[in-house]
């Protein structure tokens, strides 16, 4: 047996308490007629509920997919840029008259404006160019060896050669787990070089 709900006309058994459709209480009559919910299906009809839910989870889903992205991206950025910063502010030589053969010796000096807390992992490469971007000599130091805390210049990079060269830029780069993160590059007074003046 079933009886009909007044509230909504649903057909319901005879012994419900509450209508399946809409939540009508059979019993309580002094109530006024605010239905309770006992239907998810109710709160939205015809489906509209589940597809208000897959809307909310594909937003929260993109939200957090671009959050990532971009917040990654940036956060990548951010760690490589300028890890080590420094400023070259000279290049500098001499030569070892006494001996024989004769010696050359390059070195460059810079000032350190960032480093990080660890430098394990760190190297720092010096390359000396001749004017014509030729490669006359390199020398590759961990960091941790060359940096000190100072607010002066720090000289590394020594370059010993028996051939006199003729430099015209220098490069530094630092090297982080075997891949280079940064380079400056400089101009050489060669007026700062003894041996060519």
């Amino acid at each position: 047996m079933s009886k009909k709900c007044p509230e909504c006309g649903e057909r319901v058994p005879n012994l419900a308490h509450y209508c399946g459709n809409c939540g009508y209480d059979f019993f309580d009559k002094n109530e006024s007629k605010q239905p309770i919910s006992t239907n998810v299906g109710s709160m939205l009809p015809d489906g509209k509920l589940l597809f208000v839910l897959i809307a909310i989870v594909i937003i929260v889903a993109a939200g957090v997919v671009l959050s990532v992205t971009l917040g990654g991206n940036q956060q990548a950025s951010e760690d490589n840029q300028h890890e080590v910063d420094l400023t070259i502010t000279e290049v500098n030589g001499y030569s070892s008259s006494s001996a024989s053969p004769m010696s050359y010796s390059l070195y460059t000096d810079a000032i350190f404006n960032k480093v990080p807390s660890n430098l394990k992992g760190y190297n720092i490469k010096t390359t000396y160019y001749d004017e014509n971007d030729t490669v006359i000599g390199e020398e590759i130091e961990t960091l941790s060896n060359v940096y000190y805390d100072t607010d002066y210049s720090i000289t590394f990079g020594y370059y010993t050669t028996y051939k006199k060269p003729n430099p015209d830029h220098v490069t530094v780069e630092i090297i982080k787990e075997g891949k280079t993160i940064d380079s400056f590059t400089s101009k050489i007074d060669q007026g700062k070089i003894k041996f060519l003046n």
